[in-house]
C-alpha cells in the first residue's frame, strides 16, 4: 500500500488533490472522521488513510524529504510536483488532543479546497480532453464568492471558478445556493463554466428620477466611476457627488462601496446624482444577471478584500528509538581444558569489541536524540511564536475592519451633513417670504436643468393654518414637506402617484364622503411626505374651482381634518 500511495502523490499527471490521514491502529476511535471528511469533500478531493508505524516509515523513505506524515495528523497533497521542493506549500496537520479535532478538521477540508480552486489544478494536464454542454445544481458558494461546487445531472461535482464568468464579481452576487445552471463542462481540467451572461443595458427598465444601487468601481479626488451593471461605468464628477465645492470624492465614497443614486436621462444619456437622494424614497432593486440569482447589487453588501493566510509552522517528526543488540551465541563442546581456555579468551575478546561497538552506537543515538530534542523544541517555539502572530494578525484584521466600517459610516454622515448644509433654514424674517425663498431653492435643486422648463411650479396659495402648521414640524421634516410640495405643484403624475395622491374623507371609512368647501366647489386631497415610518407626515391641500393649489396643514397620517 504504502507503495502505491507513493506512486499516486507522485504522479504529476494528478488532477485533484490527495489527502492522507495518519492514524494509531489502536485508537479505540480515531481522532479524525476519514469518511466525514471524505464525504465534506466528494468531487473535490481523494481521501486515503495510512495506518502510523511500518506503513508510514515506509512511505517516508519512498517521498522527498520533510513530506511524509505521521502520528495522528494529515497532509492535503496538491496535484502538480511543486510541493516535492516546497514541503510546507502542504502543511502536516497534527492533532495533538481532541481539543485539535475541530481546527484541524476544518484546516484540512480548508487546505484542500483552497489547493482544488487556487488554479494549480488546470495545469496538471497539457492540454483539456474536450467538453460538453451539460445543466447542474449549485450546491455550494465559497464565503468571499470566488467558487462553487455544481452538481451535474450525472451526479459528479464539479468546480466553478469565478474567474470563468468575466464579470469580475463574486460568484455570491450573482448566484445563489440550490439554483439551477447551464453551461459547459471541461472534462479535462475538471472545471465547469456558466453560459455567456449578457447583463443588460444600463438603466433598463428604469425611469428618469428613479432611485437605484450603485457600485464605486474607483474614486479619484475630483471624480468617480460608477457602475449599474458590470462591464459599464460612469463617471461622475464632485458637482454630481456634493454640493460643497471644497470636498474631495476620496473623502465621500469608497471603492468596492455601494451606494445610492438618482438616475437622470438626458439627450439619451444616463446621468448618476446622489445630491438629490432621499433616505426615506424606495430604492429600486439591481438586475439579475443570472435569472434566479438575485439582484447582483445590495444596498451595504460591499466588496471586501481577502485575508491571505499566515505561513505555517515546521512540524518535527518524532526520534525513532535505538534498537537493542543481537544476541550472540557460541558453541562450547570443547573437550580439553585448553581449547576451553582458548574459547573463553577469544570470547571476552569478541565481548570487549561489540561493547565498544555498542558504546559508540549508542553514543551516537544520544547526540542524535539530543539534536532531535532541540529540533523539537525549536518547533515548539516556533508555532508558538507564529500562533502569537496569527493571534496579532486576528486583532488587527478585526481593528481594521471596524475602522473601515467606522469610515465608511463617516462618509455617509457626511454626505448628509453637505446636503443639509446645501439648504439655508432661515432667509427672511417674515414667514411667508421665507417660505416661498425655501420653496423655489428646494424646487431648483430637485428639478434636472434638463427638465425646468417642462416641471415649472403651479400657481398655488398659502391657507391660514398652513405655516404654523409645517413651522411645528422639526427641521428634518420640513425639508422632506418642501420636497413633497415641489413633487406637487410640478404636477408630475409619477411623482404624485408614488406619493399616493388622493381626495381626503370625512372618516376612515372607505365609502365616506370627500370633504368639499364651498358647495362642493373646491375639494381637499392629501398626500405622503414621508412612508414606512411612526407617525407619517401627510400634506392637505385644496384643489380649488379656479385651477389654484391652496396648502392647507402639514400633519399626521390618521388626521382627518382639513
Amino acid at each position: 500500500m504504502p507503495q502505491d500511495l507513493a506512486a499516486l502523490l507522485l504522479d504529476s499527471s494528478r488532477l485533484r488533490p490527495v489527502v492522507v490521514i495518519s492514524r494509531f491502529s489502536d485508537e479505540e476511535s480515531p481522532r479524525l472522521n476519514s469518511e466525514s471528511i471524505a464525504l465534506e469533500l466528494k468531487g473535490i478531493a481523494d481521501v486515503v488513510v495510512i495506518m502510523n508505524g511500518p506503513a508510514t516509515y515506509e512511505l517516508e523513505g519512498l517521498l522527498p524529504i520533510d513530506t511524509h506524515i505521521f502520528g495522528s495528523a494529515a497532509r492535503v497533497y496538491p496535484p502538480g510536483m511543486k510541493w516535492t521542493q516546497d514541503p510546507y506549500s502542504s502543511p502536516l496537520r497534527l492533532v495533538r488532543s481532541r481539543a485539535d479535532i475541530g481546527p484541524v478538521t476544518a484546516k484540512i477540508i480548508s487546505d484542500a479546497e483552497d489547493l482544488a480552486f487556487s488554479g494549480g489544478w488546470k495545469t496538471a494536464s497539457a492540454a483539456s480532453k474536450g467538453s460538453s454542454a451539460e445543466t447542474g445544481l449549485v450546491k455550494s458558494i465559497a464565503r468571499d464568492g470566488s467558487r462553487a461546487v455544481v452538481e451535474l445531472s450525472s451526479g459528479l461535482q464539479v468546480f466553478l471558478p469565478e474567474e470563468s464568468t468575466g464579470l469580475g464579481v463574486p460568484l455570491h452576487w450573482i448566484l445563489c445556493e440550490g439554483m439551477t445552471v447551464s453551461g459547459n463542462f471541461d472534462t479535462g481540467k475538471r472545471i465547469f463554466s456558466i453560459a455567456a451572461i449578457e447583463p443588460p443595458a444600463p438603466g433598463e427598465g428604469r425611469a428618469d428620477g428613479d432611485l437605484v444601487p450603485a457600485l464605486v468601481r474607483s474614486v479619484g479626488t475630483d471624480s468617480a466611476d460608477l457602475a449599474l451593471v458590470p462591464g459599464h461605468s460612469h463617471t461622475e464628477t464632485l458637482n454630481s457627488i456634493s454640493s460643497n465645492e471644497l470636498d474631495s470624492v476620496a473623502d465621500l465614497l469608497t471603492e468596492g462601496e455601494v451606494v445610492t443614486v438618482r438616475l437622470h436621462r438626458s439627450s439619451g444619456r444616463i446621468r448618476l446624482s446622489m445630491i438629490d437622494v432621499d433616505d426615506s424614497e424606495p430604492v429600486l432593486s439591481a438586475p439579475e444577471l443570472v435569472p434566479g440569482g438575485g439582484p447582483w447589487l445590495v444596498p451595504g453588501r460591499d466588496l471586501l478584500q481577502k485575508a491571505s493566510e499566515a505561513p505555517q509552522a515546521r512540524l518535527i517528526p518524532p526520534a525513532d528509538g535505538a534498537q537493542g543488540p543481537s544476541s550472540v551465541s557460541r558453541a562450547t563442546a570443547l573437550k580439553s581444558v585448553e581449547l576451553a581456555l582458548a574459547a573463553e579468551r577469544a570470547r571476552r575478546q569478541q565481548l570487549e569489541l561489540e561493547l565498544t561497538g555498542l558504546r559508540s552506537t549508542n553514543h551516537q543515538h544520544l547526540m542524535h536524540a539530543a539534536e532531535l530534542d532541540a529540533d523539537v523544541m525549536l518547533g515548539r517555539q516556533q508555532a508558538a511564536e507564529l500562533s502569537g502572530l496569527q493571534q496579532e494578525a486576528d486583532r488587527l484584521r478585526r481593528h481594521l475592519a471596524a475602522a473601515n466600517k467606522q469610515l465608511s459610516d463617516l462618509r455617509k454622515k457626511l454626505r448628509g451633513v453637505r446636503k443639509e448644509e446645501a439648504t439655508p433654514e432661515r432667509a427672511f424674517l417674515d414667514m411667508e417670504e421665507n417660505f416661498r425663498f425655501l420653496l423655489n431653492h428646494t424646487w431648483a435643486l430637485q428639478i434636472p436643468a434638463s427638465e425646468k422648463r417642462r416641471l415649472t411650479l403651479g400657481q398655488y396659495r398659502i391657507g391660514e393654518d398652513f405655516l404654523g402648521s409645517l413651522q411645528e414640524q422639526p427641521p428634518e421634516k420640513q425639508k422632506k414637506a418642501f420636497k413633497a410640495i415641489v413633487d406637487l405643484l410640478v404636477n408630475d403624475p409619477a411623482k404624485l402617484s408614488a406619493r399616493e395622491a388622493h381626495q381626503l374623507r370625512t372618516n376612515m371609512s372607505g365609502g365616506s364622503d370627500p370633504v368639499s368647501r364651498k358647495n362642493g366647489q373646491d375639494f381637499c386631497w392629501r398626500l405622503s411626505i414621508e412612508q414606512n415610518v411612526p407617525a407619517a407626515r401627510r400634506l392637505h391641500y385644496w384643489k380649488c374651482a379656479d385651477g389654484v393649489i391652496e396648502l392647507s396643514i402639514v400633519t399626521v397620517h390618521d388626521e382627518t381634518q382639513a
